[in-house]
């Protein structure tokens, strides 16, 4: 357990740390492999939703949430394997691979990170019980969905100096407060009748009944809601406001800590939040950046180590005694970036420099001069000039607003282009013998409505 926990540090997105840990194979019957669902050309195996059927149901103990009954994590477990299923057949189809080499890269990553080696790593997956192909297999796929995320979503998401102001105005010039949220949503196709909404009002009007009556958001979210996040119990954890969904951006600061709202309507659907818990996260942003200057001597086909060390040594010893730094720069120094300014590297931040000169000039006063010293592009002699600290708030400010605002743009297109997905698939369902397609052609007008779940 302590390794799983690891692991998910480790792991660049949510969704691949769901599907990480495949389950023992002694730990589930196994009866003869069936299908559960078709997705297009590809399928899902019985024994694929037992893995996942109890990794959800490990993850719901752990948050010491009442499980809901089987059958409801079972359709919950299953849709997020159609999701997948359905992203991964467009990553193949944009033509995005991830072949064994880049795949084992990621793995040595993963291995690194808890430190160990890949070989390591692999025992260590097995000593837990775990399918080490499985495991592959799983990371892969959720690679692939990352990688056809951001090429067919994320990349035609623009946030422009105009979006970044009427944010800040917005927000009064600053985003401080951060909120953390529970969700439940009732979800709605693309293209809904009136009697669609109709149902899906009166399902959300029931739930948030049977919460204002003081039952548990959390197994309420796992039991009925469409959200990406339900078998979590809706948990969105910690966002600031320029990260909520924009629908939910006018209400959120409204609510007190523990209040839940009214119907919020969407075009993904009927949304309830509530809001668990918020703190301030504000504060102001300085840096220390440093004004100095540098003198750069390369060996060369007329000058090799040896004559170069003497020569820095020479300018050292000269500008000590009080000639022109800048005159010398000009003269002798390598560098081109520099040498025509006199050397002159304007104010920088900290960890703009190679850490060995990075830490001669952090080791000098201003005015102070260094002795020479070496680094990988060549002997130095620096000196400080000033040192400032300045007031980066605004700009740390718009950098979060622009990343908030791309975040939240994001999340939104890829709702709508996961619905497309999802409603234009192929999906039969096959659970327990049956088998119901939720589409077959587009003129039937009798078809389950097919909706993603959604965040």
């Amino acid at each position: 357990m302590l390794l799983r926990r690891t692991l998910r540090l480790s792991l660049v997105s949510l969704a691949l740390l769901l599907s990480l840990f495949a389950l023992p194979a002694q730990a589930v019957p196994q009866p003869l492999d069936g299908i559960v669902a078709v997705v297009d050309d590809n399928v899902i195996l019985q024994s694929e939703l037992d893995r996942a059927i109890h990794l959800a149901q490990e993850q719901i103990k752990q948050r010491n949430i009442t499980p809901p009954p089987d059958d409801v994590v079972k359709t919950q477990v299953l849709e997020r394997l159609i999701l997948t299923r359905i992203q991964t057949k467009r990553a193949q189809e944009a033509g995005i691979k991830i072949d064994d080499k880049e795949l084992n890269d990621v793995l040595v990553n993963v291995a690194a990170q808890n430190k160990m080696s890949l070989p390591d790593f692999i025992e260590e997956l097995k000593g837990e019980g775990l399918d080490y192909q499985n495991v592959r297999e799983e990371i892969r796929d959720q690679v692939l969905v990352q990688r056809v995320r951001q090429k067919e979503v994320g990349s035609r998401v623009l946030v422009t100096d105009q979006d970044v102001d009427l944010y800040l105005a917005a927000q009064g010039g600053s985003d401080d407060v951060e909120y953390h949220l529970s969700h439940i949503l009732v979800a709605l196709p693309d293209g809904a009748n009136p009697e669609q909404r109709e149902k899906a009002h009166a399902k959300a009007a029931g739930l948030l009944k049977r919460l204002r009556s003081g039952e548990d958001f959390a197994q309420i979210a796992i039991a009925d809601s469409d959200g990406q996040q339900a078998l979590q119990g809706g948990d969105l954890d910690w966002r600031k406001g320029g990260n909520l969904p924009t629908i939910f951006a006018n209400v959120v600061p409204k609510l007190a800590v523990g209040d839940v709202s009214d119907i919020i309507e969407g075009s993904n659907g009927y949304n309830i939040i509530k809001l668990t818990d918020k703190r301030s996260s504000g504060e102001r942003q300085t840096v220390t950046e440093t004004k100095a200057r540098h003198i750069l001597l390369q060996p060369n086909a007329i000058r090799d180590e040896s004559a170069t060390q003497a020569l820095i040594n020479e300018l050292y010893e000269r500008v000590n005694k009080g000639e022109d730094f800048s005159a010398l720069a000009k003269k002798y120094s390598d560098d081109p970036g520099s040498k025509n300014s006199g050397g002159d590297l304007s104010w920088q931040p900290p960890g703009v420099f190679a850490p060995e000169f990075q830490k001669q000039i952090d080791a000098l006063a201003p005015n102070g001069l260094s002795e020479p010293f070496h680094t990988q592009f060549g002997w130095h002699v620096a000196q400080v000039l000033e040192r400032r600290t300045r007031d980066t708030t605004e700009e740390t400010l718009r950098s979060r607003a622009r990343q908030s605002i791309m975040q939240r743009k994001e999340n939104e297109e890829y709702e709508a282009w996961l619905r497309r997905l999802r409603e234009e698939a192929y999906i039969e369902y096959r659970l327990n013998g049956s088998s119901d397609s939720d589409k077959s052609d587009k003129d039937s007008s009798d078809k389950p409505a097919v909706t993603p779940k959604s965040s």
